[in-house]
């Protein structure tokens, strides 16, 4: 297998064989992919991770379930007369940190369970009776007490498929009959391959269980996506009509401007024809400059809406077009044919385009890099200059649009601008 390193160096990497997923089905006709298949799970690390983790949790629960009805029990009788609430907050405290102990645990399995949202309050005495009416704490405390439960269950199961795969063995010494002993040779073949299995799947459903318990509350998550969907969809709405108000202003004062002297021009050359046309050629040429500049004035703000070049020859020309009209020396690195998709793109050569032409307007930078790279997910750009800094998105600058823009596709974008430079715009646009 060949892989391009970041830096465009090949790197030969050579993949030894592998025993095949569990969920890949076997050539039926060759029994060693048959066994193969059916046993492979023996020896992955998924299989023994799970194992690890029921077995962990199990003993684990025990420690917890102990400690929380200890905590618990001392300190909520004696909330009444005030001394308990020191002893809450250490209950809740101690609760809080089992709580983050079990959401790593689940890393164990390639699992990421985010924390559940909390109330907070400030001021000592409202932080101190906030844990004892916060929903969520309350829930992992369920969580404790119930864990020793859940995971004895799902621990039994796993150790009861392991116990069936390995009866062959009791039966030999208890000194079972030939017949018996061939049924259980029979079902210890049959558990092998579905203990693993069973364990993975076993460990997973603790893993879940854990996550309604301790993770983040979906409901919640999805208000606070609306949210977010409706601040970026705002931020949108007001950076479009920023841009159409600079369209607008640049059409007004600049190409209609000189639309109208071009108009005069042109009637006082003829008015001067052909009586004086050395006069009416000095009108006709100061037309034709300003037409000249009227079509290029056209020309930029056409390529800020969408450039013809960005679709015909894709990001690496459009952007290498934009460098290459900058006073400030700037360095594009980008590779070569890159195509995302169009909105992507878009967005991409919209960031810098005006990344640019801050740049040049304001940063008095001396030189500038973009960096453009693609992790098949997400389009990484990274711009930067040595200018004096000091852009902040909370002053209303530009780059409030530029964020609207890169939030419109779910990007993420941020600013490091130290009064004193350098600047450095860090955009990521997912696609897939």
């Amino acid at each position: 297998m060949t892989i391009t390193a970041p830096v465009g160096e090949t790197v030969e990497v050579t993949v030894s064989p592998a025993l095949p997923p569990a969920s890949t089905q076997p050539d039926w006709g060759d029994w060693r992919s048959v066994v193969g298949w059916w046993f492979g799970p023996l020896v992955r690390p998924a299989t023994w991770a799970a194992a690890g983790y029921l077995t962990a949790g199990f003993f684990a629960s025990m420690l917890w379930l102990a400690v929380v009805i200890v905590l618990l029990a001392i300190s909520i009788p004696l909330v009444i007369v005030l001394i308990g609430l020191p002893l809450s907050w250490l209950a809740f405290a101690a609760i809080d940190a089992i709580a983050r102990v079990e959401r790593r645990r689940a890393r164990w399995l390639s699992v990421e369970i985010g924390p559940r949202r909390r109330l907070v309050a400030e001021g000592r005495w409202p932080r101190l009776t906030v844990r004892l009416r916060d929903p969520a704490r309350w829930r992992q405390a369920g969580f404790l007490f119930s864990g020793f439960f859940v995971a004895m269950i799902f621990f039994s199961l796993a150790l009861a498929a392991w116990v069936l795969s390995v009866a062959v063995i009791g039966a030999y010494f208890a000194g079972v009959g030939v017949s018996t002993l061939g049924l259980q040779v029979i079902l210890s073949v049959i558990m092998l391959g579905v203990a693993p299995r069973l364990t993975v799947g076993l460990a997973h459903g603790y893993a879940r269980v854990t996550a309604w318990f301790l993770g983040p509350d979906q409901m919640m998550v999805m208000r606070q996506r609306v949210d977010t969907l409706a601040g970026h969809r705002q931020e949108i709405l007001d950076a479009v009509a920023d841009e159409r108000r600079r369209i607008e202003r640049n059409l007004h004062d600049g190409v209609q401007q000189r639309l109208v002297a071009l108009g005069i021009d042109l009637g006082l050359a003829s008015s001067k024809l052909p009586e004086d046309a050395a006069a009416a050629k000095v009108l006709v040429d100061a037309a034709r400059e300003k037409a000249r500049t009227s079509i290029g004035e056209l020309r930029v703000i056409g390529r800020g809406l969408h450039p013809a070049i960005l679709e015909d020859r894709g990001l690496d020309a459009a952007l290498s077009a934009v460098v290459s009209d900058s006073v400030v020396p700037i360095a594009l690195n980008i590779p070569a044919g890159l195509r995302v998709p169009v909105d992507v793109e878009e967005t991409a050569y919209f960031v810098a385009s005006e990344a640019i032409s801050n740049i040049m307007k304001h940063s008095r930078a001396r030189a500038a890099s973009i960096l453009v790279s693609d992790d098949g997910h997400s389009l990484i750009m990274s711009i930067h200059d040595d200018g004096t800094g000091g852009a902040d998105m909370a002053h209303g600058s530009g780059l409030v649009g530029l964020a609207a823009r890169v939030h419109g596709i779910d990007g993420r974008f941020d600013v490091v601008s130290p009064s004193g430079g350098p600047t450095t715009i860090s955009v990521e646009l997912p696609y897939g």
